[in-house]
């Protein structure tokens, strides 16, 4: 079996996600979130992407994300929760620029009461 990939794209945001034959997943988010209703969008496909990653170790990488809305915000927690509960460890990953260091620290806050979720950042590109 080789890895599966799947891609879904709305409105300029792009999530990209992979799992491997080893057990590893990876949800990667570029672009825009700005929908005034993102979660009519990213719910079923984050319930999808849920089931597919079940059981792997799974890096959610925010870091390449360009902007989101405080909107986009529940429908993120929601989907690292229930990674929390079906996969064996999620690390969820930010850019340490300055719009995403206040998310950053939110979604420490909240993985101090989650199971197997870990929050890291990567340096802010440079410019």
């Amino acid at each position: 079996m080789s890895e599966q990939k799947w891609q879904f794209e709305q409105d300029g945001l792009i999530i990209n996600a992979s799992r491997s034959t080893n057990g590893k997943g990876t949800v990667t988010w570029c672009g825009v979130s700005d929908s005034r209703t993102p979660g009519v969008f990213l719910r079923p496909v984050l319930r999808e992407l849920s089931e597919k990653l079940k059981g792997a170790e799974v890096t959610v990488d925010f870091s390449k994300l360009e902007y989101m809305n405080s909107a986009t915000v529940s429908p993120l927690i929601n989907f690292v929760k229930a990674l929390d509960g079906t996969c064996s460890r999620t690390l969820v990953l930010f850019s340490e620029t300055d719009w995403q260091r206040t998310h950053l620290q939110c979604m420490r806050a909240i993985a101090t009461t989650l199971k197997n979720t870990q929050v890291g950042s990567t340096p802010a590109p440079p410019g």
